[in-house]
């Protein structure tokens, strides 16, 4: 047996890896942060034409023209910003931007700073390039708190991550969240980097604020999103970057390394998505707020539950008051055929906390929560 490197040691010892890999028969799956929704046809049609039109070569290490214009034509349609095709790289989904930027910026010793809890790739990722990942506390509903925030920040803070929709929390920074967030990236010479992967999936009269939009930060912010959630595309494993034109041509050096170019059709049918109908989008989301709606009547009707409200994405990230760990709670609910996510995948201030997704049919949601109830009663 070949000895295992340290990297992999490391990432086989998260959390985040070790979720089972088999699922039993007749489980409710409400742990998968994926749409139920088919890739619309429109777009899946753009990924037939260019195969049929031989677009199925190596393409720029940038990402296709066709798709870097459709983004930046998607910028100026939902936040009113200018950008160019030198300011967006193209890559094999979110993941392999998160790992191009910590790639191309961190060295052993760097500091990143991470919201707690927080989506989990981001610190495996940066442990992955020899980063050291140091956890802020949020604040009970998710909230950052910016007390706690400027003192963990030193000179060896090279980046912020923070996701906006949260993952896991489905929080919506507020607006002078981000502008305070982008003051602090200036004041203390770091990159800001927000992950926007959920902001076309907001619900109510909540309002997002794009780092894009804050122009004095432009220098030292990078705008990440993926085609995944909103075009119901996890399968396509296309994302994208968007920022200053020196910083893409700093980290398309890893990106290409790493994958030479993305996948040309998918890249184009990622085009027809982004610069396309949009209806399709607004369709899925109005059917995602119903869901949440059923969502919240339904885990405010468990005793023992604290459910904090979802703002945007599709998720829940309600806190207990069992006696059980985090893991040892989502141990529990697999034995009752639920599947959910452990609070602490997402940082050590996820602890009593479980994720749930609600991207999937009424039907999974209202017979999985009845068992989730039932399963929570016998604990009490």
């Amino acid at each position: 047996m070949f000895v295992l490197s340290d990297r992999v040691k490391m990432l086989a010892g998260s959390e985040r890896s070790q979720r089972p890999m088999v699922i039993p028969k007749g489980a409710i799956r409400l742990e998968m942060g994926e749409p139920d929704f088919p890739t619309p046809a429109h777009i899946q049609e753009a990924a037939a034409r260019a195969m049929r039109d031989n677009h199925t070569h190596y393409g720029s290490a940038y990402g296709e023209m066709a798709l870097r214009e459709a983004i930046c034509t998607s910028l100026k349609r939902d936040f009113g910003v200018e950008r160019k095709p030198e300011n967006v790289l193209i890559t094999s989904g979110g993941i392999a931007g998160i790992h191009t930027i910590c790639a191309t910026y961190l060295n052993a010793g760097d500091e990143v700073v991470l919201p707690d809890p927080e989506y989990s790739a981001y610190a495996d990722s940066v442990s992955l390039f020899g980063g050291t990942p140091i956890f802020v506390p949020l604040k009970d509903d998710f909230h950052i708190d910016f007390s706690l925030l400027e003192k963990s920040i030193s000179k060896k803070t090279r980046i912020l991550f923070v996701s906006s929709p949260g993952n896991p929390t489905g929080r919506v920074l507020y607006e002078d969240e981000v502008r305070r967030l982008a003051r602090l990236a200036v004041e203390k010479d770091f990159l800001l980097v927000v992950d926007e992967t959920y902001h076309r999936l907001i619900y109510s009269s909540t309002k997002l604020l794009s780092v894009c939009q804050i122009e004095e930060v432009k220098d030292r912010s990078i705008l990440l999103n993926s085609f995944s959630k909103t075009y119901a595309m996890t399968g396509w494993r296309v994302g994208y970057i968007v920022a200053d034109e020196p910083l893409i041509k700093q980290m398309v050096t890893f990106h290409k390394t790493m994958t030479i170019c993305p996948n040309v059709p998918a890249q184009m049918a990622c085009a027809a998505a982004a610069a396309g109908p949009q209806d399709c989008v607004e369709a899925m989301r109005r059917e995602y707020e119903k869901r949440k709606i059923l969502v919240t009547q339904k885990l405010n009707e468990i005793q023992g539950l604290t459910t904090p409200p979802c703002d945007g994405a599709f998720y829940f990230f309600p806190r207990y008051e069992h006696a059980l760990t985090s893991q040892k709670m989502r141990e529990y609910l697999f034995t009752k055929g639920i599947l959910v996510r452990s609070g602490t995948e997402f940082g050590a201030g996820g602890e009593k906390h479980f994720r749930i997704c609600f991207a999937t049919s009424t039907e999974t949601l209202e017979k999985g929560l009845t068992r989730l109830k039932q399963a929570l009663d016998e604990l009490t």
